[in-house]
């Protein structure tokens, strides 16, 4: 077993000076020097993370790092001994969550290799369970029997859909066996014991299940065959499940977001002048309802529920430049203006505030507080009493003095279309032709904002400028921003990108001999695909888990995390277009390239094989090129280890500052980045 107790004579940590000590104390924010900051300061695993509140407010657990050593420690709230209650010494097992089932009981959740998986690398979770003092630990897991073999495979998942607080011995877990088939049921899951119990059979091609307040499973959203997204709901337990919504899976339409206090209500999402706005929705009259909230630039995004656990909404979630919250509950929205106002007034700047843990009654909550210039620290509030307590910082060592602020710019695309970035300007540097990186997000479907980004502050710290775009295909931005990008991998979006280096030389600010691109998965396809489509913009390109060919991306459905019609759809790949993917795939055009590159990826990647990367990797060679490639045992779509992403942030910046120094008779002959 990976993940172990802690033996009875380690259980309490004698060593509680030095990093733990200085982690638990109050945030301290003197840090005066500006030096560049260390790929290890940024990037190592923090020595304190993930803390959980129990669910009567008294206890705290958390996850101290040594490198890739985990403990799990918990610590009485008003003060007492620290007590580490399991371990994770083998790097092939991390930690992913903590959760309190009851005031005594610990959920670990642990992400290691799916035993199941033949003939692909496919990650699993594995649920553990140990009380307070480091008691009773155990897994929570099955061993099922092999189909045709005596050997044995894993158990379950761990995604647990409720924590029934009436019922403090168990848990509601959506529950997948390998006998059953793709679509899961929920079972009643004993914390103590592992015993299960059923509690909602599964229903053909409903792959999620939700319960509301009380614990009650009523609703499934299926994806059928034909392409079309369902929603299944009742009023009641007691009732029959019955079809609400229907409509195409890429359609922009009702998309089921949560439960309403009234049981014959919902709360779903769906478009209002172009735009993802909340309403509800009436379950028995199967019509939507009335308008709970809209903004006018951005979609909505999700509910936030009062810290009571009664299951009322007193929020929606949107993201304009950063997270915000508009209430709907006067009360909930002055206690966060009094908290944003301390908080920011305690660092000196505006931050960024909202709950990751509470008590079962909303007591008691943990707040994460960061900005862009504020890596993430952990306070305690007691709502009664009014009071925050400092509990952890991510990063103590970094303060303000030594980053760099990110604001917003907006800039025109070739065609008209407006494009929001953000930019980040070395600290202490005059803004004028500055080396830069074009650092371009994943998806295409996700987004930039401005919150903590350390490889933001690495590139900026050791002097370059980095400009981040929200290109076409971006979400978040209404319906008409997200589907300008559909179908146009390495061509409108690509444009958008190269359109937003030019803005940036254009207004002086970069230096046009001194570009560099760089992203991950979507992120690395366009820095390759720019290296090849605008190859006298770039000094230098890197990408990390990239795309480099679309069609076997495309072919590749055990790998490729999409439906096969959200990627025709969004993507491409229907008969006669094979020639546009491969006009659109880097790997087909890699004698093209005229820069340096570097590429990395993770061996076990579940969502772009790493067989892209090796490809790009040899076609590179074989043409000459200058290409180093880093290849990651034992990593996913990203890292789980500290000793990988640190090999792979100290490779990514000394690779920029080779390539990207200043060439002889330029605007600034002399100074390296």
């Amino acid at each position: 077993m990976l993940l172990q107790p802690m033996p009875a004579a380690h259980r309490i940590l004698l060593a509680l000076g030095g990093a733990l000590a200085a982690a638990l104390a109050p945030a301290g924010r003197a840090f005066a020097d500006s030096e560049a900051l260390s790929v290890r300061e940024l990037f190592a695993n923090p020595v304190l993370e993930k803390p959980a509140l129990s669910s009567d407010g008294q206890t705290f657990a958390l996850v101290r790092c040594q490198g890739d050593l985990q403990l799990i420690l918990t610590r009485p709230v008003a003060g007492g001994p620290t007590r580490a209650v399991a371990k994770l010494d083998d790097p092939d097992m991390r930690v992913s969550w903590l959760e309190w089932a009851n005031p005594n009981r610990l959920l670990i959740s642990g992400e290691t290799r799916r035993q199941s998986a033949v003939g692909v690398r496919a990650r699993a979770r594995q649920l553990f369970a140990v009380d307070a003092d480091g008691e009773n630990f155990r897994w929570l897991g099955r061993k099922w029997p092999r189909f045709g073999r005596d050997l044995l495979t894993v158990q379950f998942e761990d995604e647990i859909i409720h924590f029934t607080p009436d019922d403090p011995e168990h848990v509601l877990l959506l529950f997948n066996s390998p006998y059953q088939g793709e679509w899961p049921d929920v079972k009643r899951l004993n914390v103590a014991t592992g015993a299960l119990r059923p509690a909602q059979a599964g229903r053909p091609s409903v792959r999620r299940w939700f319960a509301d307040a009380a614990g009650n499973v009523r609703a499934g959203i299926a994806y059928r065959p034909d392409d079309s997204y369902e929603l299944w709901a009742r009023v009641d337990r007691e009732a029959e499940f019955e079809l609400v919504i229907r409509h195409a899976a890429i359609s922009a339409d009702e998309t089921f977001l949560g439960f309403h206090r009234d049981p014959a209500k919902i709360y779903v999402s769906k478009p209002k002048d172009g735009r993802d706005a909340v309403y509800e929705f009436d379950l028995r009259e199967k019509t939507l309802g009335k308008l709970v909230f809209a903004h006018s630039e951005v979609d909505a995004e999700s509910l936030l529920l009062a810290p009571s656990g009664d299951g009322r909404v007193i929020g929606l979630r949107y993201t304009t430049d950063s997270p915000q919250v508009y209430f709907i509950d006067a009360a909930a929205a002055a206690e966060h203006r009094g908290l944003s106002k301390a908080l920011s007034a305690e660092y000196g700047q505006a931050v960024q505030v909202f709950p990751i843990s509470r008590s079962a009654d909303g007591a008691r909550e943990i707040l994460h507080v960061s900005s862009d210039t504020q890596p993430p620290v952990y306070y305690l509030f007691d709502r009664a009493a009014k009071q925050l307590f400092a509990l952890i910082e991510e990063r103590p060592g970094i303060g303000p003095a030594r980053l760099s602020p990110t604001k917003r710019v907006t800039y025109q695309a070739r065609d008209g279309l407006s494009i929001p970035a953000y930019l980040t300007l070395p600290r202490g540097r005059d803004p004028k032709l500055v080396p830069l990186i074009a650092l371009v997000h994943g998806g295409p479907w996700s987004r930039d904002l401005i919150q903590w980004d350390p490889e933001v502050q690495l590139f900026a710290s050791r002097g370059f400028a980095v400009l981040q775009m929200n290109f076409r295909g971006s979400s978040g931005l209404g319906v008409a921003h997200l589907q300008a990008g559909y179908r146009e991998w390495g061509q409108k979006i690509q444009d958008d990108i190269t359109d937003g280096v030019k803005w940036a030389i254009a207004e002086g600010i970069a230096d046009p001999d001194r570009v560099g691109i760089y992203g991950v998965s979507f992120g690395g396809y366009s820095a390759l695909a720019g290296a090849v489509k605008t190859p006298e913009l770039y000094r230098a390109s890197a990408a990390y888990a990239a795309v480099t060919d679309i069609e076997l991306m495309l072919s590749e459905d055990r790998w490729y995390d999409q439906p096969y019609e959200y990627a025709e759809t969004m993507v491409g790949g229907e008969r006669g277009d094979k020639e546009r993917l491969r006009a659109a795939s880097p790997l087909r055009h890699a004698a093209e390239i005229r820069v340096p590159v570097l590429l990395g990826h993770g061996v076990d990647d579940p969502t772009v094989h790493v067989r892209q990367s090796q490809r790009m990797a040899k076609a590179l060679r074989e043409a000459g090129k200058d290409v180093a490639y880093l290849e990651f045992p034992n990593e996913v779509h990203g890292f789980l280890l500290e000793a990988n992403r640190i090999r792979w942030y100290e490779a990514l910046i000394a690779f920029f500052e080779k390539n990207l120094a200043s060439r002889a008779g330029s605007s600034d002959e002399g100074a390296a980045p």
